[in-house]
């Protein structure tokens, strides 16, 4: 899946975890289509009784469509990936073009999660991670269950810590 992507990974590099956001991304595009579908049946009549209502018709319908399409396509190509080594953001800014941006979590200094009124509800919020690199803030918006993505954070940061240190002290014991 991710070799589609273009991310090389390092040679012992495991990906811990892949997130998407909230499926309540979705809900403004759902909501248009069946506002527009809702309203096409109100005109439905007029729209048959001619060859130039029908193609009208077929028109709204294919940009309809369209637009649930592209919001969805948005959605599901839009990841967060946490490795052993790394926090990997996907971000798709278009059909076409996406933005790739990660942080070594050896450079994560502090991750926060935040809620609104509606976040509790449904249950999604915002991760803020201050890392020590160029980027400075990374904010996740949209992500559903984040006290459980910042604990993968965490934990993935002391593995490699540990790891780092381990394979430090066991290169000082061989010189």
């Amino acid at each position: 899946m991710f070799n589609s992507l273009k991310i090389e990974f390092e040679e012992n590099e495991e990906v811990i975890a892949v997130i998407r956001k909230h499926p309540i991304c979705l809900a403004k595009p759902i909501f248009v289509l069946i506002f527009f579908l809702v309203l096409i049946s109100f005109f439905l009549k007029f729209f048959l009784a001619s060859l130039a209502g029908f193609i009208i018709l077929l028109v709204i319908l294919c940009i309809l469509l369209g637009y649930s399409l592209s919001h969805f396509l948005l959605w599901y190509f839009d990841i967060f990936l946490v490795t052993n080594q790394r926090l990997i953001d996907i971000d798709q800014k278009g059909i076409f073009r996406k933005e790739i941006s990660e942080t070594s979590l050896d450079k994560i200094q502090d991750v926060k999660c935040q809620f609104g009124i509606i976040g509790r509800i449904f249950g999604f919020g915002d991760l803020e991670i201050e890392s020590a690199g160029t980027l400075g803030k990374i904010i996740f918006h949209f992500i559903p269950s984040p006290e459980k993505f910042q604990e993968i954070i965490q934990s993935a940061k002391k593995r490699a810590s540990s790891f780092t240190s381990a394979e430090a002290s066991a290169n000082n014991f061989r010189t």
